[in-house]
């Protein structure tokens, strides 16, 4: 599992920093840190995470560590259905030292997905299948009883550096466009900014409400016209 983690964070233009005994990567010109563990008994993380974050600190060896620490536990389980997910949780959500993530894994779940991948850009494997209908279809209809589907979505969602390619298509304007036309078009707001916001506060608070009122009628439909 770490070899097709340690390959999607290179694909996300992380860097690796040289340790003999912890996986650490860093963004590379941007101030992002991730350590990587592997543990089977996932507790032991909140007795050695102080050791944990200490080695790291000096590692990458700059003050901006401290608050951009991301801890990714890779955590392989004998069996899905004994995963406690309130206790994977509670880790993930303790606040000392690292933001935690936890990525848990079979090796049968592991095997299939190495299969699944072969040769290809672990990066681009993985982008491209949490895409693909049938690959979802499969984790959601079968959620953590399938072959690697669940953990392709296990760890798409605790590696958020990874991109999610969706086209546009059929000159569709995208949901942001929408949204800034929708504003600009708005005539409450043409209003707000023309005839309030270049009031001054004392102009403003001489205002009667039926000053107010007069001048938001002259923006609201005219039921005369109306059908």
């Amino acid at each position: 599992m770490i070899e097709i983690v340690s390959r999607l964070f290179e694909g996300g233009n992380y860097e690796e920093k040289k340790s003999s005994d912890i996986k650490i990567f860093s963004l590379k010109e941007k101030y992002n840190y991730w350590v990587v563990v592997s543990l089977d008994i996932l507790n032991q993380i909140r007795d050695e995470q102080i050791e944990l974050f200490i080695k790291a600190k000096e590692i990458i060896n700059q003050p901006q560590f401290d608050k951009n620490a991301n801890l990714l536990i890779l955590n392989k389980v004998e069996n899905l259905a004994k995963v406690n997910k309130d206790y994977l949780l509670q880790v993930e959500e303790d606040p000392f030292h690292f933001k935690k993530c936890i990525i848990y894994y079979t090796d049968e779940e592991l095997a299939k997905l190495k299969e699944a991948i072969g040769d290809l850009p672990v990066t681009e494997f993985v982008e491209s299948m949490i895409l693909k209908e049938e690959v979802f279809i499969a984790h959601k209809q079968s959620f953590d009883d399938n072959q690697y589907q669940s953990l392709l979505y296990r760890i798409a969602h605790k590696m958020p550096f990874l991109k999610i390619n969706i086209k546009q298509v059929d000159n569709l304007s995208s949901l942001e466009e929408i949204n800034k036309n929708a504003v600009g078009e708005n005539a409450l707001n043409n209003l707000l900014e023309s005839d309030f916001y270049t009031l001054s506060n004392n102009d403003f608070i001489a205002m009667t409400s039926e000053d107010i009122f007069k001048k938001l009628k002259t923006i609201l439909p005219n039921e005369n016209q109306q059908d």
